[in-house]
């Protein structure tokens, strides 16, 4: 940390003697980084408010962040550059500073990423910021149309992280893995601020493609992620016990069967030495994907199905759900480890209220709820009314001892011809527990009855298909009604109105990269029905 202050120190002394001036805006186009967190804290230090970007966005939302925020300055990987320079040579800003090899580069406003040398003699920084100054606008990807600006102070992110770790026992001797987006507001809290704040490590995934070997090194203590990840590891590990041999298959089985005994502390003392067998040669292994450390999950983002919470519960590994809006800092509840509620994303945080209204909405008030959004006061009044109450667009309900659990998103709601309303999450997430489906989209509104977009899991398809003699052709009728069983199986105990009438198999997977998900992995279900022509 000691190290990490120097270079906060160094990269605040470069930023002012290039002039750069407390309140101008700085984006930042990083992966998840040390320099990413240097950049933020230097930031902090004179004033300057962070605009964070994507790394997912295209050139078009790249230009348009860059433009609606009013940045004068830019932090930027040199992969990055490369990647948006048609955009990045007309955009009106004072300097650009790249971070990697830009010797090259001939556009006069480029400067290189500081050296930071290992000992550093310069005074420190005292600039007068008020905790009720803006420190960052956040520009959220949105599910429903352009990115929006999230202003967000001091004082709303500190109280936040604050108030999440008296709800949540964080030690310096843990060890985060970040992998989330920092430029999102969830790892940013989460995974970054609430580390930071108490002295723990952070180890960075270095990409997608080195995840898993990643988070084996980094054995990580408290890891933050999304549903989506969960249930392909669950997924993975379902599928390899089904094409194991019959006695490992036996071996798994009966081990989980124990662990959920001793779990329910129902586990006899003359099993107890079976269990501990079992747990030592087969589910070990699979807390080891986790690096073998791990004593909590924070799953975040949208709803984890309960089976999968209570999978890897039974594995000793503990997922809790919480709730949160970039517009709220955005942690707003979270369950607890010695205190939580299967289903639920527990209570609210101290730092804000949250209750539910007569229409179910879920309203939230306090210290974490943001300043409005950039430029656009009119969206700001709609959604933040004159008592302070944010209007969050999700649907929900509360138990008495202030647990919440949220049904849906009021705007993701579809309407039947016939008037009933369907939420599509809780549908889809159990058409994506099959082992032959890796992702799905329910639509139908105004219609008769329900539809689906279907991303089948390629690899087992295929496999299925070779062991059927067939040939893989999505649009041949042993696949179509292969898949018409397995919907049809899925939701035997769904209610009629809910069942699936038609659907479509896809040959291109939901992905950030082709704009059909969010960085959070939230399905853009406006996008997806205009690309096939549904709306």
């Amino acid at each position: 940390y000691q190290e990490l202050d120097n270079y906060r120190l160094q990269l605040t002394h470069f930023a002012l003697q290039n002039k750069w001036q407390r309140g101008q805006r700085l984006a930042v186009l990083f992966d998840n980084s040390p320099e990413w967190i240097v950049a933020d804290l230097m930031a902090a230090t004179i004033g300057l408010v962070i605009v964070p970007i994507h790394t997912t966005f295209n050139s078009d939302y790249v230009k348009k962040v860059i433009e609606h925020s009013e940045a004068r300055y830019l932090l930027i990987a040199r992969e990055y550059f490369d990647k948006h320079s048609e955009i990045i040579k007309n955009l009106n800003l004072e300097t650009i500073v790249v971070w990697g090899d830009s010797s090259d580069l001939t556009d006069k406003r480029v400067e290189p990423w500081p050296k930071f040398a290992e000992d550093f003699s310069g005074e420190e920084v005292e600039v007068d910021i008020s905790e009720h100054s803006l420190h960052t606008i956040i520009y959220t990807s949105g599910t429903t149309g352009d990115p929006k600006g999230v202003m967000l102070s001091h004082k709303n992110l500190v109280a936040d992280v604050e108030s999440a770790k008296r709800s949540i026992d964080i030690f310096p001797q843990d060890r985060f893995f970040s992998f989330l987006p920092l430029s999102h507001a969830f790892e940013r809290t989460a995974g970054y601020y609430a580390a930071i704040f108490t002295g723990s490590s952070i180890f960075f995934a270095q990409s997608a493609k080195t995840l898993v070997a990643d988070i084996k090194l980094a054995q990580p203590t408290i890891l933050n992620s999304v549903p989506r990840i969960f249930e392909k590891i669950y997924g993975s590990i379902f599928d390899k016990v089904e094409s194991g041999s019959h006695f490992k298959k036996q071996m798994f089985f009966k081990g989980l069967q124990l662990a959920v005994a001793k779990r329910k502390k129902e586990l006899k003392w003359h099993r107890w030495l079976e269990w501990k067998f079992l747990d030592i040669v087969v589910l070990k292994k699979i807390r080891n994907i986790f690096g073998g450390q791990l004593r909590l999950a924070i799953s975040g983002g949208a709803s984890l199905d309960l089976k999968v919470i209570k999978f890897f519960d039974n594995l000793g590994i503990k997922v809790i759900e919480g709730y949160g809006m970039t517009e709220a800092s955005p942690i707003i509840c979270v369950n607890q480890i010695n205190d939580f509620r299967f289903g639920t994303v527990g209570q609210a945080l101290d730092c804000n209220e949250v209750k539910v209204a007569e229409n179910k909405e879920i309203l939230v008030r306090g210290e974490n709820v943001m300043l409005g959004y950039y430029k656009n006061q009119d969206l700001t009044n709609e959604i933040i009314d004159k008592d302070a109450w944010l209007h969050t667009g999700d649907l929900g309900f509360m138990d008495r001892e202030g647990f919440l659990t949220i049904v849906g998103r009021a705007k993701d709601i579809i309407v039947l011809s016939t008037g009933k309303n369907i939420f599509p999450e809780g549908i889809e997430n159990v058409l994506n527990e099959s082992r032959y489906i890796s992702q799905s989209m329910i639509y139908g509104d105004k219609q008769k009855n329900l539809s689906a977009l279907v991303v089948p899991n390629f690899e087992q398809l295929k496999a299925w298909c070779e062991k059927h003699g067939i040939k893989y052709d999505l649009s041949d009728e042993r696949i179509l009604n292969f898949y018409r069983d397995k919907i049809d199986g899925r939701l035997k105990n769904f209610a009629k109105i809910e069942q699936i009438g038609d659907f479509k198999l896809l040959e291109e997977e939901f992905s950030q990269e082709n704009g059909f998900l969010t960085p959070t992995l939230k399905l853009k279900r406006y996008k997806i029905l205009s690309k096939y022509d549904l709306r």
